[in-house]
């Protein structure tokens, strides 16, 4: 996928679709789920991701539908520190901690390049609870993929970030 055709597809006007009574719930540690979203010429898949194997994780991730396997966006909240691949950009070979962004638009290098959510082309601003509060943190996500709805949804209080 080009950088133009990633640009679009995370900017693409999305709603998410209701399956779910009108609650979106962000899983518990060691467990995933799914949201189905809708845009006009696309549609999509937004992971909520909590599996981790050594440590608490949160990943959310968006991709299209057409090319499931390719990840367009993830927000890593809670894992690992990422090291970044050598390249001429911002952060070639430098170690980012988590919480992090990456965006498949770095031309030869996809989705394997991270940015510190702090700098601005990562589009999200944490509250002053930084990834204390999920729910927070899922609604400035899917602003950032440009879900126009997550707002008419009510989102699950479980704030258990540990195992």
């Amino acid at each position: 996928m080009d950088t133009n055709e990633v640009h679009t597809l995370i900017n693409a006007l999305k709603s998410i679709v209701d399956e779910n009574n009108g609650i979106i719930t962000i899983p518990d540690y060691g467990t995933y789920g799914i949201l189905n979203l809708k845009g006009t010429n696309y549609n999509f898949y937004f992971d909520l991701n909590r599996q981790g194997h050594r440590s608490p994780k949160c990943t959310f991730q968006l991709r299209e539908t057409k090319h499931k396997s390719d990840v367009l966006l993830r927000v890593d909240l809670f894992g690992r520190p990422h090291i970044n691949p050598i390249g001429n950009y911002k952060y070639s070979g430098q170690e980012i901690p988590c919480p992090h962004i990456h965006l498949a638009d770095y031309k030869d290098f996809g989705i394997s390049v991270a940015i510190p959510l702090s700098d601005p082309l990562a589009s999200i601003k944490l509250g002053k609870s930084g990834t204390d509060d999920l729910v927070d943190c899922l609604k400035k996500v899917l602003h950032r993929i440009n879900a126009a709805n997550y707002k008419y949804f009510r989102y699950n209080e479980n704030k258990n970030l540990e195992i």
